[in-house]
C-alpha cells in the first residue's frame, strides 16, 4: 500500500499512489489578480490530471468526467508519455505511469501481458502544484512530471513539465512522445460531449500549426438555430524545450498519426512501428475528428543527463495573443519565474494564518484550510475603497459532479456560490483581514428578503460609475467616449478590462491603477439570483458574521446597528404560497405540503422593468425608491418573521418554503410539514441579542406607546405583524384548552401570510417608530415562548435533543370555490385546510444538539449535554468521531434522499466533516477543554491515519465513511474533496484556540485587547513557544515554562513597536492606544508569557 509523509517543504508525499484506493482532488486554479483562472482536477491514477478547462464544465480542454469514470479513463485519455529507449542492449518501449504495464518487456512482448514488477511511483502534493515521479531501474530512467496553473497572463493554461533522467551507467538515445491523446476544441459543451460527441466532431478544427501553437476550436457555433455565430476563442497547445538540440519538436494533432487504428488508445501503434522522423512525414487531418495534442523529440543522454519537455495547454480569447507571446513563453527563465509566481501566490494567500507549533502537520493544515476556504468563499481585497472577493467559486469537482461550478475567465476573478456556503466561508474574513470591516455583515443581511428568506445564488459584487463621476476616468484612456457605456452598465473589474481590450481602448496607466481609480468613483451592489427554493437555515449565518465583526470592532457596534438606514431588502420573483395554495391531498388520506414556492409573474415583470438595482425592494409597492433600514431594524424584522414561523407545537421552525435546512438531503421534510430545532436555537440567540440591546440602559418596561430613549423604525407592515404576534401570544397565554397550540399556530400563520401578501410587490413606504422601552417586554415574551418550546422539545427525548420533526395531518377539510367545487393546485391535486396535526420526532441528528450547545450558559450544562451525545449512537467509537445522525432505518423514504443512501455514506450516518467540526467548535466555545482536546486528536484531519483516510492528510473531505457502512474496508476513508464548510469551522476553531472568543473589548470607553488562548501543551515546541498570525498581520508568540492545564493565562506582554522599541506590559490586557495600533497593523509582533 502507498505510504504518506510530509517532506521538509511540508508537501504531502504519497509513495505508490496508484496502489491506493482511488481518490480525487484538484489544483486551486488561481492565477492572481491579473491572471485567468483554470479548473484542473486530478486523481491518483495514471498521470493524474483527469479533466481541466476554463469557466465551467461547458468549456473543457479535457472532458469533465465524474470521479468514478475518471478513475477508469485517465490512464488512457489523460496525459501520456511514450518512450523508446536505445542502448547497447537494443531497443525497448516504456510508458511511465502506465495503467497496464510498468515492465521491462521489449516492445514486441507488450501485448503478452503485464509484468508482475511495478516501478516505484510517487505523487507529491503542494499548495499550488502537483508532481509525479516514476523510477525504472530496468530502463535506467527516472520520469518526473510537474503541473501548475499559469499565473499572471491574459490566458488560462496548465503548465506541464516532463523531465526524463538517465539513471543508468551508459549512454542512451530516446525517442519521446508526450501529451494529450484527446483534446476538446473550444465550443463543444459538456452536454454535447456526453450525448452527441460523434456528431460534434463535424464542427471541430485545428489551426495555427504554422506558428507551432495548434489552436483548437469549432468552425462555427454548434447548434440548430437560425443565428449562427463565429468563434474566435480557442484552446491551444504550446510545447517547448530548453535543449538547443531539441529546438524542432514534432507536433501531432491527428491521433491516427500516433495510435493508428488503436482507438482504445492502449498503445501508440504508429509510434511503436515507426521512428519519429517517418511519423512526422505523415499527413495530418485537422478537421472532422477529435484531435490530440502531443509533441515528440529525440535526445541522446549521457548518464545523469536529463531532457525536459514543457507544454502549456490552455485557452485564449484569440490566437493572435499566443503568437505574439510565443517567443517570451519559450524562454526557459519565463516558466521558472511563472512557477515561482504560482508558489508565491499560494504562500501569500495563506500567510494570514501562518502558524508554528510542535506539529508540522497542524501548521500545514492551517494553511490548506485557509486556501480551500478562499476557493469557496473568496479572499477579501481592497479595490478603490471597496471590498472585493477574489478566487471564490461554487464547490464542484469530480465527486461533486452535480454542481454547476463557475470560475469567471477574467482578471480579478470571482465565481458564483450559494448563500449558505459563502456566508459561512466569510465568517473569518474580518478576523484574518480586519480591513474587511462590516462588508460581509451588510452584504449578506442585505440579501434577506421581506419574507425572511434569501436568494440561493450569490453572484458577488458589481459596480457602476454615475455619469457625474466619469470625467476623471475618461482622461485615463485614449478613447473616452468608448469607455463611457462600459462604466454606466454593471461591471466587474475583470469584465471592464475585457471590454476595454475588445473595444481596443488604450490605457494611459497600468490596469491596476486604472481599476483602482475607477472603483474609487464607483457605486457597488452585491448581487444574487433566486436559484431554487428557500432554505430555512440560511439566515442564521448572519449571526456568526455579526459575532465575528464585534470580536474585532466592539467599539463600532452602535455605529453598525444604528448608524443609518443602509441595509436593503432583496427582491425576488419567487413567492412563498400561503397554506391554501400548497397544502394538497396527494393521495387517499395523504396530505402534503407541495409546490410551496412559485414564480410570481407580476413580480418578475416589475423587477425586469427596473433600470438599476432591479433586485432591491422598493417603496410604493415596488414602484418607488429602494427601501433601506438599519442593521438593528433588519435583525428585528427577521426575528419577527422567524418567530411567526414556529411549528404547530411551538418547537421547530417550519420548512414552509419547499427546502429543508443545513442537511440538504432531507429534501422530503418540507412536504411532510417538517420543522427544525436548529433554527429555533438560533432564533433564541437572536432574540437574546436584541433584548440585550433594548435593555442595555437598564430601562424598565413602559406602557405601550411610550417613547423613551432609543427607537427603531419598522415598515408599517412589520409593525402590524408585531402587534398581531403580541395579540396572539397574549391570547395563547390566556387559553388553557387542548387546542391552544394549534389555534395559536393557525392564527399566527394567518398573520404571517397576510404580511407576506402585503409586501409581495414591495413596501408601502411608511414606517413606524417603536421605542426600545416598548420592545423590551415584547422581546422577553417572544424569548420565553421560544425557550418554552425548546424545553418541551428536549423533554420529548430526555437525552439527546431532537433536531427534526414531521407533522402528520390527522384531520382536514377540502377547500371549495364559490360554486362548491374542490379547489386544486397546478397539478390537479385538491387543496385542503388542516384542522389537526400529530407530531413525529426523527431519530437523533448531531445538528440540533450542536446548536443547543451554543445556548448552554454554564460549563456544567454544556458538559452534561456533551456526555449525552458522547453516550449516544451519534458517536462512532471505532473512528472516535461524530456521525451526522443515528440509524434512519425506521423512517419513511419520504423524509429525503439520504434515507435511500447506504448507512455511513454521504449524509446518511456518515461522519459529515462540516457538522463534526461544528460540534468540535461548540465544545471549545463551551470551554470543555479536556473533552475538546481528546476529540481533536482523534477527529482533526491531520491527526488521522492517512492510510485509513486514503488521501492527503492536509485536505478535508466532505464526509468520512462511518462504521455504520456494511463495507468495513471503507471505514474512516474520506470522500468528496476539500471545498467543504469544514474549512470555515476550522478557521473559527483555530482563532478561538489562538486568541480566544472576543479578543477586543471596550472597557471604560477605551478599546482593549486581551488574549484568552486555549492551547494544549503538546502543541508547544521544545523551546516552549507557539507562534501564530493575529488578524493576518501581527506575529504573536506565546512562551510557556510549565504545563498549562486548560490553555494557560497571559501574565505579561511585550509589544514590538514599528520604530524598533519594545513595550512591556504586566497582566493580560493591552489597553489604549496600543489595542487600536495592533488592529490597524501598526504593531507587527507581540510576545505573550503564559502560566
Amino acid at each position: 500500500m502507498g505510504q504518506f509523509h510530509l517532506d521538509p517543504q511540508n508537501r504531502v508525499v504519497i509513495d505508490d499512489y496508484d496502489a491506493l484506493p482511488p481518490f480525487a482532488s484538484f489544483l486551486p486554479g488561481i492565477a492572481g489578480p491579473l491572471g485567468i483562472p483554470m479548473w484542473a482536477f486530478y486523481v491518483n491514477r495514471g498521470q493524474a490530471i483527469a479533466s481541466f478547462g476554463v469557466e465551467s464544465k461547458d468549456a473543457p480542454i479535457m472532458e469533465f468526467q465524474p470521479a468514478n469514470k475518471a478513475y477508469q479513463t485517465v490512464a488512457y485519455t489523460g496525459f501520456r508519455t511514450f518512450i523508446k529507449v536505445r542502448d547497447a542492449a537494443g531497443e525497448r518501449y516504456y510508458e511511465p505511469f502506465s495503467a497496464g504495464v510498468s515492465s521491462s518487456s521489449p516492445a514486441h512482448l507488450l501485448r503478452g501481458g503485464a509484468s508482475e514488477m511495478r516501478e516505484p511511483r510517487r505523487m507529491i502534493i503542494s499548495a499550488n502544484e502537483l508532481e509525479l515521479e516514476e523510477t525504472s531501474a530496468v530502463h535506467g530512467l527516472r520520469t518526473n512530471v510537474l503541473y501548475f496553473t499559469l499565473p499572471g497572463e491574459p490566458f488560462a493554461a496548465l503548465v506541464r513539465q516532463v523531465t526524463v533522467t538517465n539513471t543508468g551507467t551508459g549512454p542512451i538515445t530516446l525517442e519521446l512522445l508526450d501529451g494529450l491523446p484527446c483534446i476538446v476544441p473550444f465550443g463543444i459543451n459538456d452536454d454535447l460531449l456526453k450525448k452527441m460527441s460523434r456528431t460534434a466532431e463535424a464542427w471541430m478544427s485545428v489551426t495555427n500549426l504554422e506558428h507551432g501553437i495548434p489552436f483548437y476550436r469549432v468552425q462555427a457555433s454548434v447548434g440548430d438555430e437560425a443565428e449562427v455565430g463565429s468563434v474566435e476563442a480557442g484552446n491551444f497547445y504550446l510545447s517547448l524545450t530548453e535543449r538547443p538540440d531539441l529546438s524542432d519538436l514534432v507536433l501531432f494533432v491527428d491521433p491516427t498519426c500516433v495510435f493508428g487504428t488503436n482507438t482504445a488508445l492502449s498503445f501508440p501503434d504508429r509510434f511503436l512501428a515507426q521512428p519519429l522522423a517517418e511519423m512526422q512525414a505523415q499527413r495530418q487531418i485537422t478537421v472532422g475528428r477529435t484531435p490530440c495534442a502531443m509533441c515528440g523529440a529525440t535526445a541522446a543522454l549521457a548518464p545523469g543527463e536529463t531532457v525536459t519537455l514543457q507544454a502549456i495547454t490552455g485557452h485564449a480569447g484569440e490566437v493572435a495573443i499566443l503568437n505574439r507571446e510565443r517567443a517570451r513563453l519559450a524562454q526557459g527563465a519565463t516558466m521558472a519565474a511563472k512557477r515561482a509566481e504560482a508558489q508565491a501566490l499560494a504562500l501569500d494567500l495563506t500567510d494570514p494564518i501562518a502558524t508554528l507549533t510542535a506539529d508540522a502537520r497542524f501548521d500545514a493544515y492551517c494553511r490548506q484550510c485557509l486556501l480551500d476556504n478562499t476557493l469557496r468563499g473568496g479572499w477579501p481585497v481592497q479595490l478603490g475603497g471597496h471590498i472585493y472577493h477574489l478566487y471564490g467559486r461554487k464547490h464542484g469537482d469530480l465527486e461533486r459532479d452535480y454542481n454547476a461550478f463557475y470560475l469567471a475567465p477574467e482578471f480579478y476573478p470571482q465565481g458564483n456560490a450559494n448563500y449558505r456556503d459563502v456566508a459561512q466561508n466569510r465568517r473569518s474574513d474580518v478576523l484574518l483581514n480586519p480591513a474587511t470591516g462590516d462588508f460581509d455583515v451588510l452584504a449578506f443581511l442585505g440579501l434577506i428578503q421581506a419574507d425572511g428568506y434569501n436568494p440561493l445564488v450569490v453572484n458577488g459584487s458589481r459596480f457602476t460609475v454615475p455619469a457625474g463621476r466619469q470625467a476623471s476616468l475618461l482622461a485615463l484612456v485614449d478613447r473616452g467616449e468608448a469607455l463611457r457605456p462600459l462604466l454606466s452598465q454593471p461591471f466587474t473589474p475583470g469584465g471592464l478590462l475585457q471590454g476595454i481590450a475588445k473595444g481596443e481602448i488604450g490605457l494611459a496607466v497600468s490596469p491596476q491603477e486604472f481599476i483602482g481609480a475607477v472603483l474609487t468613483q464607483a457605486d457597488a451592489t452585491f448581487e444574487a439570483t433566486f436559484g431554487e427554493g428557500y432554505w430555512v437555515d440560511h439566515w442564521i449565518y448572519n449571526l456568526d458574521l455579526l459575532d465575528a465583526y464585534l470580536a474585532v470592532y466592539p467599539d463600532r457596534k452602535d455605529e453598525l446597528l444604528y448608524g443609518g438606514a443602509v441595509v436593503p431588502y432583496f427582491d425576488s420573483p419567487a413567492f412563498v404560497q400561503p397554506r391554501k395554495g400548497k397544502t394538497v391531498l396527494a393521495g387517499p388520506g395523504k396530505v402534503r405540503q407541495y409546490g410551496a414556492v412559485i414564480v410570481d409573474e407580476e413580480k418578475a415583470a416589475l423587477i425586469a422593468s427596473r433600470c438599476q438595482t432591479p433586485n432591491l425592494a422598493r417603496t410604493a409597492h415596488g414602484r418607488g425608491e429602494v427601501f433601506r433600514t438599519t442593521v438593528f431594524g433588519k435583525l428585528l424584522g427577521l426575528a419577527l418573521i422567524k418567530f411567526s414561523t414556529l411549528d404547530p407545537l411551538g418547537m421547530g421552525i417550519e420548512m414552509d418554503a419547499g427546502k429543508p435546512g443545513w442537511c440538504d438531503a432531507l429534501n422530503g421534510l418540507p412536504g411532510l410539514f417538517g420543522s427544525s430545532m436548529s433554527e429555533t436555537y438560533e432564533l433564541l440567540r437572536l432574540l437574546q441579542f436584541l433584548l440585550a440591546e433594548v435593555t442595555a440602559g437598564g430601562e424598565a418596561a413602559a406602557p405601550l406607546g411610550t417613547v423613551s430613549g432609543r427607537t427603531v423604525s419598522l415598515p408599517v407592515e412589520l409593525a402590524d405583524l408585531l402587534r398581531q404576534l403580541v395579540t396572539q401570544l397574549t391570547a395563547y397565554h390566556s387559553a388553557f384548552d387542548a387546542e391552544r397550540d394549534f389555534s395559536y399556530w393557525d392564527a399566527v400563520a394567518d398573520a404571517r401570510e397576510a404580511y407576506r401578501d402585503r409586501v409581495r410587490l414591495g413596501f408601502d413606504g411608511r414606517t413606524e417608530t417603536i421605542a426600545f422601552v416598548t420592545l423590551a417586554p415584547v422581546l422577553r415574551a417572544f424569548r420565553d415562548k421560544v425557550a418554552a418550546g425548546i424545553a418541551m422539545a428536549e423533554a420529548l427525548t430526555g437525552d439527546v435533543p431532537p433536531t427534526y420533526f414531521t407533522y402528520e395531518v390527522q384531520d382536514y377539510e377540502a377547500l371549495l370555490d364559490a360554486n362548491g367545487r374542490p379547489l386544486t393546485d397546478d397539478h390537479g391535486r385538491p387543496t385542503v385546510r388542516v384542522k389537526r396535526f400529530s407530531q413525529h420526532v426523527l431519530p437523533a441528528f448531531l445538528e440540533g444538539p450542536m446548536h443547543a450547545l451554543k445556548t448552554r450558559n454554564d460549563v456544567a450544562g454544556a458538559r452534561a449535554l456533551h456526555q449525552q451525545i458522547r453516550a449516544s449512537a451519534l458517536y462512532d467509537h471505532k473512528l472516535g468521531m461524530y456521525k451526522t445522525n443515528v440509524s434512519l432505518a425506521a423512517c419513511s423514504p419520504e423524509i429525503g434522499r439520504l434515507r435511500a443512501f447506504t448507512p455511513g455514506w454521504l449524509e446518511n450516518e456518515s461522519v459529515f466533516l462540516h457538522m463534526a467540526y461544528k460540534y468540535l467548535l461548540e465544545m471549545l466555545r463551551a470551554e470543555l477543554y479536556d473533552e475538546f482536546f481528546t476529540d481533536l486528536r482523534r477527529g482533526l484531519i491531520p491527526f488521522l491515519d492517512p492510510q485509513t483516510y486514503g488521501r492527503s492528510p492536509l485536505e478535508n473531505s466532505s464526509f468520512l465513511v462511518s462504521s455504520a457502512h456494511p463495507d468495513d474496508s471503507l471505514h474512516g476513508r474520506g470522500f468528496v474533496a476539500r471545498l467543504t464548510g469544514a474549512a470555515a469551522e476550522f478557521l473559527s476553531l483555530w482563532s478561538l484556540m489562538m486568541a480566544g472568543p472576543r479578543p477586543f473589548a471596550v472597557h471604560d470607553g477605551e478599546l482593549c485587547l486581551a488574549f484568552k488562548p486555549a492551547l494544549p501543551d503538546w502543541l508547544f515546541r521544545e523551546d516552549g513557544t507557539l507562534t501564530f498570525t493575529f488578524l493576518g498581520q501581527c506575529q504573536v508568540t506565546y512562551h510557556k515554562s510549565q504545563p498549562l492545564g486548560d490553555g494557560g493565562q497571559v501574565i505579561a506582554v511585550t509589544l514590538h513597536l514599528a520604530d524598533g522599541d519594545q513595550l512591556s506590559l504586566p497582566g493580560s490586557v493591552i489597553g489604549a492606544p496600543y489595542a487600536a495600533m495592533v488592529r490597524n497593523g501598526e504593531i507587527r509582533r507581540i510576545e505573550m508569557y503564559l502560566e
